[in-house]
């Protein structure tokens, strides 16, 4: 209840900024605003005094005295011309809002109770389909963050700084510090940020789009983005004397793993993953990245469309949000930085009389970013980037030029059938020739969108080149609304023409199968995680061991030490560190030289300091080594033991350390 209450506080402080700063703001977007910049300051204020003391409730306290601040401030600088009323145009503003968002807030909810280690009857813990890989990582950040000094050490790999994007999962960690369970703090966090996502982009489709009915078009070709896939789906194949039908290809794809339109990279080369199922659920990262993004670009975009003045104030607000994004999400902060470029030279070039004028609050906007981003930059993203030889490589057309050896598909067919419909629309909206408002303002965002896209097209920033999908669905997004506009207007054009409202059912199945059938897999997904003895150790380790003690495990990513109970390991899964940099070979055959030959080794103990060894069936069954048990029970007191010796915990005694 108190980690509830410490939430609302947060909210209620980010609401009562915003009104103070921003009065005339029309009231459903400034709320939003509020509740979102609740969310980042929630996020940031109890980190930064953590580096002072360490993340425990008295950062916490002064993190609340923070706001409080913060607040009274806001009091002094406030903006003393009377709030815009909430009259009817808001009222109709907030059914619209309410209509987008509450079923796709329902389905989030759901799917993040259900995904984020859901507890079930005997008492083991369940993930869904997205989660299974992904999900462990954040809980290891979020539980190791709890009363941690900063900076802040990767529990996944011992002596490394966490230079990952971390504060999205501290959210959680703040709830965990007040009481709340461990799954219940994934899910209150998870639901809230994929609301305000949801609610951002709903407004800003709503403040962009033209024509009746393209914003909520614009909206759920979003969220539930999905390419052509579907024909693979509904495609009979024959495979010698076996005949596959429609209704075998369903059944695949609501109960195999990884078998749905909108996610095969083998062998349909279909890598346009579906947001909700695979990003927002079990990408933490991009969740909370999107969760700043939104209103930053709500600031930002509106009124450069609408040819509007940004208030000092307002312009203050847009630093923080993209000032506070590089340990949020890294590459929603590239995408805004890319955008924000494209975008101010448009306004600059295309401003006839005042050149200065109109890149002025571009300048107050940039320094305040720069200034709030760039010790984020130096001290944690550069040195991990700079500190590995697979960051920063030129590829051309990401995931389908795989490793740089050829397109797998050519170029248009790889985007129409990954993207589907929305693409080709995208294309044909920028290729309108009528003069007006709508063009300049479809221009304007085409600056900064596709400028995300030409270096999303030509650089890979991560290890992973499938991770250049996160910069390319802020394109996408950009993109949409006048998307949603051209198929509007494609609608109006064949008013009179028999069939307009079935071409219409045909243009909306098309973009939404391969989703619909993608969303209804991930509802049914249900895969084990940790198992109840799993559980039963963790609330061992939890109670009975010091915290951020450092523990020898294997490899594993489903690691109940690091990720249900918050402790230091030597090294986690590859899964989880190759794709952060880290080379992990030397440390992996220190770890099974110990596990095969303790008595050879045990100097590894004192080298890192080891304070217990972890032993349980993924030990047991290790093709890189062979497990002498018999040896570090002869060497190492037990301390615990499940029934039938499935996980055990040996202490190693202060004369090895």
């Amino acid at each position: 209840m108190l980690s509830i209450l410490y939430l609302l506080f947060f909210l209620a402080g980010g609401v009562a900024i915003t009104r103070l700063l921003l009065p005339r703001m029309r009231p459903v977007k400034r709320v939003y605003i509020g509740l979102s910049l609740g969310v980042l300051l929630l996020m940031w204020l109890p980190v930064l005094w953590a580096y002072a003391f360490c993340f425990d409730f008295l950062s916490h306290g002064l993190a609340a005295v923070s706001l409080l601040g913060l607040c009274g401030l806001s009091y002094v600088f406030r903006d003393k011309r009377p709030a815009v009323p909430f009259d009817g145009r808001e009222r109709r503003a907030l059914k619209t809002l309410l209509i987008l968002v509450l079923p796709l807030a329902v389905l989030g909810g759901y799917l993040e109770y259900t995904h984020s280690i859901r507890l079930a009857a005997d008492g083991s813990l369940h993930v869904g389909q997205s989660t299974y890989g992904d999900l462990s990582l954040h809980l290891a950040v979020a539980t190791s963050i709890v009363g941690a000094k900063f900076p802040l050490h990767n529990s996944l790999m011992l002596g490394a700084t966490m230079a990952y994007p971390y504060l999205s999962d501290s959210i959680a960690s703040t709830l965990i510090l007040f009481g709340t369970e461990l799954n219940n703090a994934m899910f209150l966090t998870g639901t809230l940020m994929m609301t305000l996502v949801f609610a951002g982009y709903a407004l800003l489709c709503m403040q962009l789009c033209r024509r009746r009915g393209a914003a909520v078009l614009a909206f759920f070709l979003l969220f539930l983005n999905g390419g052509l896939g579907f024909l693979y789906t509904i495609d009979a194949t024959v495979q010698g004397y076996s005949v596959t039908t429609l209704w075998d290809n369903i059944r695949t794809v609501l109960t195999g793993y990884y078998q749905t339109p909108t996610n095969q990279p083998d062998p349909h080369n279909i890598r346009w993953v579906n947001i909700i199922c695979d990003m927002l659920v079990p990408q933490r990262g991009i969740l909370g990245g999107w969760t700043m993004l939104m209103p930053a670009l709500n600031l930002l975009v509106p009124p450069l469309c609408q040819k509007q003045k940004h208030s000092p104030r307002a312009i203050v607000l847009l630093g923080l949000f993209a000032g506070g994004l590089p340990l949020i999400h890294t590459h929603s902060y590239l995408a805004l930085v890319l955008f924000s470029a494209g975008a101010c030279l448009y306004c600059v070039l295309t401003e006839q009389e005042n050149r200065w004028q109109a890149f002025k609050p571009w300048l107050i906007y940039g320094v305040i970013a720069a200034a709030l981003s760039l010790p984020q930059l130096i001290a944690f993203t550069f040195v991990q980037a700079t500190g590995s030889d697979h960051f920063l490589r030129f590829q051309f057309n990401w995931c389908n030029n795989r490793g740089g050896n050829g397109l797998v598909d050519t170029y248009l067919w790889f985007y129409i059938k990954n993207i589907g419909l929305p693409y080709l629309l995208i294309l044909l909206a920028l290729c309108q020739r009528k003069k007006g408002d709508e063009v300049r303002q479809n221009r304007l965002i085409a600056s900064g969108a596709f400028l995300i896209y030409l270096i999303a097209e030509f650089i890979l920033f991560q290890p992973n080149e499938y991770d250049n999908n996160k910069l390319l669905y802020v394109w996408f997004l950009l993109c949409l609304p006048m998307a949603a506009d051209y198929a509007m207007e494609i609608f109006e054009r064949l008013r009179g023409l028999g069939g307009r409202r079935l071409i219409a059912v045909g243009f909306l199945m098309t973009c939404f199968l391969s989703s619909g059938l993608t969303i209804a897999r991930e509802c049914v997904s249900d895969y084990h995680a940790y198992s109840a003895v799993d559980v039963e150790t963790a609330e061992y380790i939890r109670e009975n061991t010091p915290e951020h003690s450092v523990w020898l495990t294997g490899n594993q990513h489903l690691n109940p030490v690091s990720s249900l109970a918050g402790r230091t390991i030597l090294c986690s899964s590859d899964l989880y560190l190759y794709y952060h940099g880290f080379n992990t070979g030397a440390r992996r055959m220190e770890i099974a030289a110990f596990y095969e030959n303790p008595a050879e080794n045990l100097d590894l103990l004192r080298k890192y300091q080891v304070e217990y060894i972890y032993v349980s069936p993924y030990e047991r069954s290790d093709s890189q080594y062979t497990l002498n048990e018999e040896a570090l029970e002869s060497l190492f007191p037990l301390v615990f033991e499940t029934r039938g010796g499935h996980n055990r915990i040996f202490e190693v005694p202060q004369q090895y350390r």
